[in-house]
């Protein structure tokens, strides 16, 4: 039976597996020091490889360390934005992490024994995306929604204006055109916030 145990930099478990939730990627996640990883059992090399090249690519420029045992060998590498960097000693990488680690790749120790695992398949698509909104990202959300109403009524405003309009009253034009900059100026705003919420 092959173990595999990818250690990523999120310092939270809940966000790993949150993001490999919303990326189909199944295991069990665990702390491990300041880092957490999770751990996949009965994977072979390439699956290993197919699933830290997915995680890297969520970390961003941040590595992602890659170990996979099976039998008596030890894969190791670093992964970085989909792509194999390197590979790694399997001894260093164990000495320079904590012994959970070396405990997990070897089974003497169990994902479920470590302080705050959490089962991947416990956790549905909707908690995982709740569990990736930052309090910014939460705020920017809330923000954006309340433009986007504004924006809606105010289409409603510009509608209605123009149908008065059209049937010659000046002050359905006044309204209408009320209603159209209240429009481009939310729409405009809305933009603005969700620019800024894929910037964080």
């Amino acid at each position: 039976m092959s173990r595999t145990v990818i250690v990523t930099p999120f310092g939270r478990p809940d966000q790993l597996a949150a993001a490999c939730v919303l990326s189909d990627i199944e295991g069990d996640v665990v702390p491990l020091g300041d880092f957490s990883a999770i751990v996949q059992q009965g994977t072979d090399i390439a699956a290993g490889n197919r699933a830290a090249a997915a995680i890297s690519r969520l970390t961003g420029k941040h590595e992602v360390l890659l170990m996979v045992r099976s039998e008596e060998q030890i894969d190791a590498a670093h992964y970085r934005r989909g792509e194999r960097e390197a590979d790694v000693p399997a001894g260093l990488a164990l000495s320079n992490l904590p012994d959970d680690l070396e405990r997990l790749l070897l089974e003497t120790a169990q994902p479920r024994d470590i302080e705050g695992w959490i089962d991947t398949s416990t956790m549905s698509k909707l908690d995982a995306s709740r569990a990736t909104m930052t309090p910014q990202r939460t705020a920017l959300a809330r923000a954006a929604l309340l433009w986007i109403v504004v924006a809606l009524l105010a289409l409603v405003v510009l509608v209605f204006g123009a149908v008065q309009g059209l049937g010659g009253s000046v002050m359905g034009w006044i309204v209408a055109v009320f209603g159209a900059a209240v429009l481009v100026a939310s729409l405009v705003r809305v933009r603005g916030l969700l620019g800024a919420g894929r910037s964080r």
